[in-house]
């Protein structure tokens, strides 16, 4: 009898094997010997090695539904409170994974359209501040360099606590970022 395979059981495998040797590094037999399948049966059911990881990275989108997060309220500290928790908890479970893969993106090129899911969700985060802008609520500036100041800090954190696990960096007080950030912003 074949096995089954489970989908998320071969995203699994391809997230562990590039976080562990980068994306380079990474090999489909490596892929294929992470998840307990044959590298044929990989490459017949997933394709290529990047069509793999993109697959991951969508798996990773959707099981987040970190996208939800952009939706509108009409309650903005809510909505940018939400928004941070959703990408604090990703950058806690997937950062090490998508940090290694932007890294090296500038040597592969053909990685560009791999972080098509994640730069949709930044799209999404934007427009939902670009919305709070039109609605006078926010002070107006490009959506993304906004979004860049609200997420910063919960990216700096997650990775100093990752590279400095010894420093006993607390985790960031989310709340009290929002109202930093909306100190500054709001109209």
């Amino acid at each position: 009898m074949p096995k089954i395979l489970k989908d998320v059981d071969i995203y699994q495998a391809v997230i562990r094997v590039v976080t562990e040797r980068g994306y380079a590094g990474a090999t489909t037999k490596q892929m294929a010997e992470a998840a307990d399948v044959s590298e044929v049966t990989l490459f017949r059911k997933y394709g290529s090695k990047p069509q793999l990881v993109k697959q991951a990275i969508a798996a990773i989108v959707e099981q987040t539904s970190i996208g939800a997060a952009a939706d509108f309220t009409g309650d903005v500290v809510a909505d940018l409170i939400r928004i941070v928790r959703k990408y604090s908890d990703s950058a806690v479970h997937h950062g090490q994974f998508f940090m290694i893969l932007l890294s090296e993106m500038r040597r592969y090129p053909e990685m560009t359209e791999l972080v098509d899911a994640p730069y949709g969700v930044f799209q999404g985060f934007a427009q939902l501040l670009k919305r709070y802008q039109q609605e006078g609520i926010l002070r107006t500036e490009h959506p993304l360099h906004a979004l860049a100041a609200l997420l910063g800090p919960v990216i700096y954190t997650s990775l100093i606590r990752r590279a400095f696990p010894e420093a006993d960096v607390p985790p960031l007080d989310l709340e009290n970022h929002v109202g930093s950030f909306l100190e500054g912003r709001r109209i």
